[in-house]
């Protein structure tokens, strides 16, 4: 069978068919790529004039589908010029027209897309007085292409033939079964609702849950994303945040460290008052450690020790923060301990004094 299709095509064509049909796909390439760049750069002129957003908008969503539209229409004439049998013919035809749909596609997409991120929060904004977060925008973006590529993909099944109709019956049928399963998605997509309106939290937020800590990172549909002070992700359900106590910092630029040094109790108390000098004098020297605030002081009389409280913070950075937080820490820990024995100073291990009362015996 595809031996005999071979031998119609190669019968049915001349060396000019193809000729033919090789300049007009290779010709439609060329001038689809240079369209496409200068409608990029007739678009970057008009950003730069500052004239009407709307016209750079069109304009720039044009390139891609004109280009890709000139590639298509010079594919279609050049499969014109060579014989291929109606079966083959049909298919090609059927995909040509697909692409041209999945062009319209890409223009709406692009356009609408681009359309509701630099107007919708101003109009909003300016209609109801108030600040519409970024994640807002992310989500009625995302809403909106997904309608589109839906009725894309309706019509493109239409053409090929199959009844939308019937299709969308079906969908109606299964949709109760889908939203069934899918209860737990609801939830956390109400919840993802819930936290970009009510705002408990922000992209770049440090905040402290059952769950661990951390920076956040994207707040999705159905989750969000959280970075630990590991470095590792925790992706936590939208409906498990709601329910939570969560604990927010604005952001988290620095890495509080909390320790307690104990001292023993024979430390007398300039030996305190030195301990906390050479202690404070270490944290800012180092250039991980911020300047302010640092505190130390004599805390309290423990069980068995004299505890020194010292809080400070260290530098965070975005992509090795949690490396610089440890070798920080240690670093600092090992400089107490070598200006602690220089000094003679003694830290405190849990000790016991056990008193024995003895009877004399008659």
């Amino acid at each position: 069978m595809v031996i005999q299709i071979i031998n119609d095509i190669i019968i049915h064509n001349s060396i000019i068919n193809y000729v033919l049909c090789f300049l007009s796909i290779f010709f439609s390439l060329l001038i689809g790529r240079y369209i496409g760049a200068l409608i990029e750069r007739i678009a970057d002129k008009l950003s730069k004039k500052k004239v009407l957003e709307l016209d750079e908008i069109v304009i720039r969503a044009l390139s891609l589908p004109i280009a890709i539209g000139i590639i298509l229409s010079g594919l279609y004439l050049g499969i014109s010029f060579i014989y291929l049998p109606p079966s083959i013919k049909l298919y090609i035809d059927r995909g040509i027209l697909v692409a041209f749909i999945l062009c319209v596609v890409i223009f709406f997409d692009k356009f609408i897309s681009e359309l509701v991120e630099r107007y919708l929060a101003d109009t909003i904004s300016k209609k109801t007085m108030m600040e519409v977060d970024e994640q807002v925008i992310i989500l009625i973006k995302k809403s909106i292409r997904l309608f589109i590529w839906f009725i894309g993909l309706m019509l493109i099944l239409s053409n090929l033939g199959y009844d939308i109709k019937t299709l969308l019956a079906g969908l109606g049928i299964g949709g109760l079964a889908f939203a069934l399963a899918s209860q737990n998605y609801v939830s956390n997509l109400i919840a993802g609702l819930i936290i970009l309106t009510d705002k408990p939290f922000k992209i770049g937020h440090w905040i402290n849950f059952s769950g661990g800590m951390g920076i956040v990172e994207d707040i999705g549909i159905r989750s969000t994303k959280i970075r630990a002070v590991d470095n590792s992700i925790i992706v936590v359900p939208n409906s498990k945040l709601i329910d939570d106590i969560i604990q927010t910092t604005p952001s988290k630029n620095k890495w509080k460290v909390t320790m307690t040094i104990g001292l023993t109790y024979n430390t007398t108390a300039d030996e305190i008052i030195k301990a906390k000098e050479i202690i404070k004098k270490i944290l800012l020297e180092h250039p991980n450690v911020e300047n302010e605030p640092i505190t130390v002081y004599f805390k309290e009389y423990g069980d068995w020790s004299l505890n020194i409280q010292v809080v400070y913070y260290i530098k965070n950075t975005k992509y090795n923060g949690y490396q610089r937080y440890i070798e920080t820490v240690d670093d600092i820990n090992l400089k107490i301990k070598r200006e602690f024995e220089k000094e003679g100073l003694e830290f405190a291990f849990p000790t016991y004094t056990v008193y024995l009362k003895t009877e004399n015996e008659n």
